[in-house]
């Protein structure tokens, strides 16, 4: 382990610099009466984190200043404000050194560059050198020079002309300017701010240089005097890990990325990893704390890096989709965990909350969570992840890409409409499959009570006779008053079911999570009223319905001695006659048995198969519902794939193809026509041809209602023989249920499919299935590190990639993004890491069967920067050997 503490730090963060503070030691500074301690409370009490102490051409108060700032959160930058020869009448430099450094160092480079210590404090005291000379001096002695006011008055660009100015500017010794024009609009509309004329793109001075505002604190009188007052009046944010010369070097290095004006900063709350803590295994007792930004983890093969990640993917339950890689994810856990292993990482959602979520290896009991969540963790806290090869196997598939792209935007609410309207269609599926059984049962109970019947007139006509005349008549009065009052006894049956049903129900549950919102309890509070209503509306029904079923017993009981009346003259008739009359009759009474328990059967079976034009209507409003959530759900897609198409600079083209993926449709119906010997082609065809609802409309329109003209219409429209057309057709519905059937027409509908070009070269896009792996990695990555909230965690994302594309493809990406996004990278590429400014690097070490983290912060110190140098350049030498080779200073 490191022997020092100050091998961990939190890694880099915006602190906020006045780098151009006077005080009393300036002949021109008002108020004598200030003292070094008001200076240190006025720069906290303006939340600066550091000043730079810039007297003109004097050191005289910066011991002073850092003693009064000794043991608060204000860092104090030795510095001086020079004035040395050029221009119209002199040119101001600003020189800054380490905190570590005093009045004495200040005053010995004041020494060495002519001045007297009559001098020192006096801003007409000119040093008899150039601009370029006195810097060349304040870099040998480990300081850093910056162009002072550089737009105003004795400043390089308002004072200096031509090639001198050139020069200048050009100088290696000149690490930055400061500009006091940042918010000038005019100027800006014509590009002549400082920050404009030093980006890099004027063909004369053909330098990027750094650009900052500092105070210059003055009085706000227009007294050309300073005040307490200006400090920090205009400062500037410098990304740091600590407050020193070498972090203030490297911002400097990047401005881009490493430097804000005041105005510029914006504070964002988005969801990040804080940390992760595992405990048993290989990485036992390990923890690695993450940055808000970008986190590069460092180590020799098999020191654990990408076992970090599998860990944080094991977690937050984020498994990889392709079956092989997450086999070898299943593996990694399996033996470097360990049984009863635990992994807990701290998490900050996009509300700024922070929760911790923590899992143990269990495979006996699913590995369970050992603490209390409301959700899963990857709907509670979506992660885009990535390990080595399983970018390559979304490239390789597009339902992979779709669900890929998907992660860019929240799509979950388009996934919960489409999972509450499948599910509503199942129940739906299942009630008019049973009104459709209904339909064919009663059909055929029909058809035998029509058969039954002719049979009893021919018997009715050989018993014809008065006492059989009076009881026929008699006896159908008798049969249909029964038939109500079955109905009766049915509907209050059905209405004591539903009842029983509400009583149970307690609506949906309430994660625990949300138990106490205001607006949920509300909510729960309308819904058991809502189930309170109906119960109260169900046992009026109930109690209306059994004053009602009294009514017809009554109007029975009345009728019943009338009707036993007729019957007993019918039989003693029947016993009289004897003989063939006697047995005729017994086979009739038997018959018309047989009816009424039909016609009951029948009756009950008519209501259900009288449902069928409701529930087909609700069907189709809810498969309506559905296709314009996909709709819906495409247009997103569109738009995000519009976006990232614009984001990747003319390198992507990516579309969807609305609709245009029927395989699921494809799969689904080959798995059902298996033993109708149809042909694979013939089923193509259906599905290219025609969609799901079709079909299976025209398929149950023909099986089960009889009408046969859709079925041989659509036969035609796909090219397939009408007599093949109604094997497939009769084949199905004999040999599967109608709810297979049915729910094909929404658990097939064709779904989009994507299409993603990649720019070879010359503005030739090819599709990914043509691309080398390279290409490949290389398109998917552009579009994995596009715009979104959700961190971005990669293992290796360099492997395979072309060397010359990580710059513009991933670092540049990368240093855009992220201030509103977490990156989480293992990595051995320089580029990625370094170019890209890595906010906090984590090293890990191993020896054979454990391993820890060692470092973790910025490489702007050491440790950090040898560690950093050793694991992505193979160390100084190396990269000093690479880099005489490589000649840079005759590239520029």
């Amino acid at each position: 382990m490191p022997a020092s503490k100050a091998s961990f730090s939190e890694g880099l963060r915006f602190r906020k610099l006045d780098l151009h503070v006077h005080t009393p030691g300036s002949e021109c500074f008002g108020d004598r009466s200030v003292t070094p301690e008001q200076i240190v409370e006025a720069a906290i009490e303006k939340g600066l984190d550091g000043i730079g102490i810039t007297d003109h051409n004097s050191g005289a108060w910066i011991d002073s200043v850092k003693r009064a700032a000794h043991g608060k959160p204000l860092i104090v930058f030795p510095g001086v404000e020079l004035t040395c020869t050029g221009g119209r009448g002199g040119i101001h430099l600003i020189a800054l050194f380490d905190p570590q450094r005093g009045t004495q160092d200040i005053e010995s480079l004041l020494g060495n560059l002519g001045l007297t210590p009559a001098e020192y404090g006096n801003i007409a005291a000119l040093i008899q050198k150039d601009p370029i000379a006195v810097a060349e001096i304040v870099e040998r002695r480990g300081g850093l020079t910056v162009l002072a006011h550089a737009n105003s008055t004795k400043g390089a660009l308002n004072d200096m002309r031509g090639q001198q100015r050139t020069n200048l500017i050009q100088s290696r010794y000149i690490h930055a300017a400061e500009g006091t024009d940042f918010r000038d609009t005019g100027a800006a509309a014509e590009r002549k701010r400082v920050c404009d004329l030093l980006d890099g793109t004027d063909s004369t001075y053909q330098r990027k240089l750094a650009c900052y505002q500092a105070s210059d604190n003055p009085s706000g009188e227009n007294d050309g005097l300073h005040a307490l007052s200006g400090m920090g009046g205009r400062c500037a944010f410098f990304k740091l890990d600590r407050v020193d010369i070498d972090g203030l070097r490297q911002c400097l290095a990047d401005p881009d990325v490493r430097i804000r004006q005041d105005f510029e900063l914006i504070s964002s709350v988005y969801p990040r990893i804080l940390k992760i803590e595992v405990m048993g295994g290989f990485l036992d007792r390990a923890e690695a704390e993450f940055h808000g930004g970008l986190n590069s983890i460092l180590g020799a093969k098999g020191a654990g890096k990408s076992l970090l990640i599998e860990f944080l993917r094991f977690v937050l339950n984020q498994l990889p989709k392709n079956d092989d890689i997450r086999a070898d994810h299943t593996s990694k856990l399996e033996s470097k965990l360990e049984n009863y292993g635990t992994v807990q990482v701290t998490l900050l959602d996009d509300t700024g909350k922070e929760f911790t979520v923590s899992r143990m290896w269990d495979p006996a009991e699913d590995h369970p969570y050992t603490t209390a969540l409301t959700r899963d963790p990857s709907e509670l806290f979506p992660v885009l992840f990535l390990s080595q090869n399983e970018i390559i196997k979304i490239a390789e598939n597009e339902d992979a890409q779709i669900a890929f792209i998907d992660q860019f935007f929240d799509f979950r609410h388009y996934q919960q409409e489409i999972g509450d309207l499948g599910r509503q269609l199942e129940g739906l599926d299942k009630r008019l499959s049973e009104s459709i059984r209904a339909f064919q049962a009663n059909r055929d109970i029909e058809r035998q009570i029509l058969s039954i019947a002719k049979e009893i007139e021919e018997l009715d006509a050989a018993l014809k006779n008065p006492a059989f005349d009076q009881y026929s008549q008699t006896e159908v009065k008798d049969q249909t008053l029964r038939q109500q009052r079955s109905f009766l006894a049915d509907l209050t049956q059905q209405l004591e079911a539903t009842h029983q049903e509400y009583e149970r129900s307690r609506g949906p549950g309430v994660p625990a999570g949300c138990a106490d919102d205001p607006a949920v309890k509300r909510t729960v509070d309308v819904v058991r009223e809502a189930i309170g209503s109906v119960l109260e509306h169900l046992e009026l029904a109930a109690k209306k319905l059994k004053d009602l079923s009294q009514r017809a017993e009554d109007e029975y009981s009345k009728w019943a001695p009338r009707f036993k009346a007729s019957k007993q003259t019918y039989t003693e008739a029947v016993q009289k006659a004897g003989g063939d009359y006697k047995n005729l009759a017994q086979k009739r009474a038997k018959q018309v048995k047989e009816v009424e328990v039909l016609r009951q059967r029948a009756a009950t079976l008519k209501q259900k198969s009288d449902q069928i034009r409701s529930l087909s209507e609700a069907r189709r409003k809810a498969i309506d519902g559905l296709k314009d959530t996909y709709d819906r759900y495409t247009h997103e897609r569109k738009a995000k794939c519009a976006q990232i198409e614009g984001e990747a600079g003319g390198r992507l083209q990516v579309r969807i193809h609305e609709s245009s993926n029927v395989d699921e449709f494809r799969n689904r119906l080959t798995a059902l026509k298996r033993g109708s010997y149809l042909k694979d082609s013939e089923i193509d065809a259906i599905c290219v041809k025609t969609d799901p609802g079709s079909f299976v409309r025209a398929v149950i329109r023909s099986e089960i209602f009889g009408e046969n003209k859709t079925l041989q219409e659509l036969a035609k429209a796909v090219g397939i023989e009408v007599s093949r057309m109604l094997t497939l057709s009769e084949f199905l519905v004999n040999e599967f249920q109608v709810e297979e059937l049915l729910a094909l027409e929404h658990q097939a509908l064709p779904q989009d499919r994507p299409e993603i070009r990649y720019d070879i070269g010359g503005g030739t896009f090819e599709t990914l299935n043509r691309l080398s792996v390279g290409q490949k990695c290389t398109a998917m990555l552009i579009i994995a590190l596009n715009e979104g909230s959700a961190p971005v965690v990669i293992d290796q994302p360099e492997d395979s990639l072309d060397i010359r594309t990580i710059w513009e493809d991933m670092c540049m990406k990368v240093r855009r993004g992220k201030e509103r996004r977490q990156f989480i990278f293992t990595t051995h590429n320089s580029s990625l890491a370094v170019a890209s400014d890595t906010d906090k690097f984590t090293i890990l070490e191993a020896g054979a069967d454990h391993g820890r983290v060692v470092y973790s912060g910025s490489m702007d110190h050491s440790p950090l920067s040898e560690e950093v140098i050793n694991y992505l350049e193979g160390g100084v030498d190396t990269y000093r050997a690479k880099y005489g080779k490589y000649r840079i200073d005759k590239l520029r």
